[in-house]
């Protein structure tokens, strides 16, 4: 019996600690692309997800997210703003599209892509279950619009 209990004690406490875990070291050529695009930056902290090495770091007051290869080129940055900081052509998008009555707005997300393109991305909800990002230009037309979990 109290082999049971210890295994059932120890297992969550394996998975959970192994999530956390680093799966390689994040290449010199990474850091030093981030360390290059971002100067500024304060409290980096990275993670391996498999296919791309992702930072999250501050930034004038702001919380940012960049991605790159294992080359250090790098594939793209978001930042977390209000809906304050949305520029009023993406608000008026918004406004005049289908999601405006029934869905709700949950999040504001700031995408910086290579080839100096910026884009915006809301997370709307209708209910727990229906959830999808809204993807605008910076002139407000509406790209694409993906469900989600």
């Amino acid at each position: 019996m109290y082999k049971l209990i210890a295994l059932l004690l120890i297992c969550p406490a394996f998975f959970l600690g192994s999530a956390q875990a680093q799966f390689r070291k994040i290449p010199g050529e990474v850091t030093d692309a981030f360390r290059k695009q971002y100067p500024n930056a304060t409290g980096a902290t990275w993670s391996d997800k498999i296919s791309y090495f992702q930072a999250e770091f501050k930034l004038d007051s702001g919380a940012y997210l960049a991605r790159y290869d294992k080359t250090g080129q790098w594939k793209g940055s978001e930042r977390t703003i209000t809906a304050d900081q949305l520029p009023p052509a993406v608000k008026d998008g918004y406004d005049k599209s289908i999601y405006t009555d029934t869905w709700q707005v949950k999040e504001y997300t700031v995408l910086y892509k290579p080839g100096n393109v910026m884009e915006y991305r809301l997370l709307v909800r209708k209910s727990g279950i229906q959830k999808k990002y809204l993807y605008f230009n910076a002139s407000g037309k509406m790209l694409e619009g993906t469900s989600t979990l």
